[in-house]
Formats: structure tokens, sequence, C-alpha cells
């Protein structure tokens, strides 16, 4: 594998490194607000934009990234990911910490932390009908499908919730990975600084009152956009969520959420 397949590897300092903190999570589980309070510090930076250091390596973000079977060039990504983190160092050289949260990573995360001398995790979650509903709205449609369509979609995915949701669970009995949610964030930001596990002093330099821009919404504080979300579900979206939820209440008990 090399650059042309899209596996990069630019020149770095191979013993220059930060400390890597994975964070855990599905898509669309308030993990890009989660990461840029986590990188208010100045001794703490992000990859990428949305924090997703998986679309700096073209080979990473294929379409077969959720694969857990796929084949990566792990040489590339620690090439890349280093590459810019010593490239910034140069503009803040109080940087020690990088922050991590592309969600296909769960599928190859032992691999992927493997590559680096010091890394720490964290898992996040969201309420399951929160995350379909910001997942319908977000890349479908929504308004303008029909209602099987509609519901075909909506139970796709309430069932890639579970394989993700089941998948985070394993890590985190596996490894004793400290567990937040998107709802608990929310309510108390701090909580989640305290469970960090990173350099000294790394922690208590995060503001937990920053505000931080997601998305297409205002620059703002932590807000709690479920009421918002699960609102745009009609009664029979909630059904069809339900329906692929049932038979799976100790996954969702596991997380505080239950089913609607």
């Amino acid at each position: 594998m090399n650059e042309k397949s899209g596996w990069p590897v630019p020149d770095y300092e191979k013993n220059l490194e930060p400390h890597f903190l994975f964070i855990i999570t599905p898509p669309y589980s308030g993990s890009t607000a989660l990461a840029k309070l986590l990188d208010s510090s100045s001794r703490t930076m992000i990859l990428q934009e949305r924090g997703e250091g998986q679309w700096l390596v073209p080979g990473l973000c294929e379409k077969d990234r959720w694969d857990p079977d796929k084949e990566v060039n792990y040489e590339s990504v620690r090439a890349v990911w280093l590459h810019v983190y010593q490239q910034s160092l140069r503009v803040n050289p109080e940087i020690e910490v990088v922050i991590e949260k592309s969600p296909p990573n769960m599928m190859r995360i032992e691999e992927l932390s493997g590559q680096f001398k010091e890394f720490s995790f964290i898992a996040n979650n969201r309420n399951p009908y929160a995350n379909c509903a910001s997942i319908l709205y977000r890349l479908h449609d929504a308004d303008r499908i029909g209602y099987e369509e509609r519901v075909s979609i909506l139970e796709n995915i309430a069932d890639k919730w579970l394989a993700w949701s089941r998948r985070i669970q394993e890590l985190i009995l596996h490894f004793g990975i400290p567990l937040i949610t998107y709802e608990r964030f929310c309510a108390n930001p701090a909580s989640v600084i305290n469970a960090l596990q990173t350099p000294p002093g790394v922690a208590e330099s995060i503001d937990p009152n920053a505000k931080v821009k997601v998305k297409d919404y205002e620059i703002q504080g932590i807000v709690n956009q479920n009421s918002r979300q699960i609102s745009s579900l009609t009664s029979r979206d909630i059904r069809a969520c339900s329906s692929v939820f049932m038979g799976h209440e100790d996954l969702l008990d596991f997380y505080g959420y239950s089913i609607l």
C-alpha cells in the first residue's frame, strides 16, 4: 500500500509524540461538541475540523471504513497524524494531547492506539431516538420521502445504533473505559473533564464553559438537542425504532436509556 492507493506517508519525527485521547463514539452522538470543548485548552488539539483524523488519510475513510476486517496501513495513519501534530506543535509548543474521535475507530481501536506510546480512551453514546432523528434529517430528505421508505431508513439506523452500542459496550467492559453520555455531558460538562486520563494538568486546563461551533449551529455553550430532535419524529417513527430496540433492553439499560 502506498500514497497512490490512499495511504500517504509524510515525513515526521518518529520520537516526537503526544498523548492520544480516543473518544469511542457512534456518529451523530454529540462527539463533535465534546471534542471541541476538550480542545478549549492550549494544551490540546484536534487533527481536523471535526476532530476526525480519518479524513486526513484517504484510504482510512473509504466506504468500507466500518468493516472490521478492512486492510489498514497503520504506518500511514501514524505518519499522517504525527505529521499534523508536529506541524501544529511548531505554532503552539504547549500541545500535549491530541483528541481523536473518528467513529469507525471503534472497529480497530486496539490496532490504532497501539501505534502510539501514550494514549487513553473515553466512551460516549447518545439517546437512540435522538440519534435516529439526527441521522434521518442530516443524511436523508426526511420530509419528502414516503412513509414506507422513512420507516425502512429509521429501522436501518436503529439497527446500526444497536451494533455501534454493542461494540462500544464490549470495549468499555474489556478495557475498563470511562463511559459518558451526551446527556450527562450536556447536563454537566465538567463531569467529562473529571473522567479524563491525560497528562498532569491537562484536564484542569480545559474550560467546561467554553462555547463551541458544531455543524450549522451558532457558536454556543453546550446545549442538549435531544428534545428538539426527538420531537421531529412522528409516533409511527418512534414505533418503527422501538420495534428494532425490542429485545435489546439490556443494552439500552447499560447506557441509561429505555424503549419509548
